[in-house]
């Protein structure tokens, strides 16, 4: 078992493992002390790995695999003439955009810093792929929109007044949607 497993597995071992620190307990009573030493053990185990299961399903990340994966799939698109990162103040949000960030700048896209969002955007919730003009989406667009959903993250088509080319693109990580 990894640390950074799926939070519905880190669950399922938290459950198994307060079991066991509960019979374990049990058994203390019968037989040796040093059973309560493994129980306790067992019990820290459990508030750990249950608390590992909640930070994991309340933070956006990239998996290793699935970030390898997107990275090779960004270096096969052609790259906009701009690009730009923009998260919400929001700590989740910006982390998942530097995160998000690495890997664009690891492909190879003309990519630098995460950006404010703007106060119209502040509310935002997900992921939007912006473009300067929406009435004439570009190629780029409609292929960065493809390969995220490939990987799971499904993003909004939006258009972006900060953007100055009709080839550019602007990534906005909104707040984490809630389930």
């Amino acid at each position: 078992m990894r640390w950074d497993e799926s939070p519905r597995f880190l669950l399922i071992a938290s459950v198994a493992s307060a079991v066991l620190s509960a019979a374990l307990s049990l058994a203390a009573i019968w037989d040796h002390p040093g059973y309560n030493v493994a129980a306790s053990a067992l019990a820290l185990l459990t508030a750990l790995l249950a608390y590992r299961a909640f930070e994991r399903s309340t933070h956006r990340r990239l998996g290793r695999i699935q970030r390898e994966h997107l990275i090779l799939r960004l270096r096969l698109l052609p790259a906009p003439l701009d690009f730009r990162v923009v998260a919400v103040p929001d700590d989740e949000a910006v982390r998942f955009a530097q995160e998000l960030l690495d890997v664009f700048v690891e492909a190879g896209w003309p990519a630098h810093g995460v950006y404010r969002a703007l106060p119209a955007n502040l509310a935002s919730t997900g992921l939007f792929v912006a473009v300067q003009d929406g009435n004439f989406p570009s190629e780029e667009e409609r292929r960065l929109l493809m390969a995220l959903s490939e990987f799971g993250m499904y993003a909004v088509k939006s258009t972006s007044p900060r953007l100055t080319h009709p080839k550019a693109l602007e990534l906005l990580v909104g707040h984490r949607p809630t389930m």
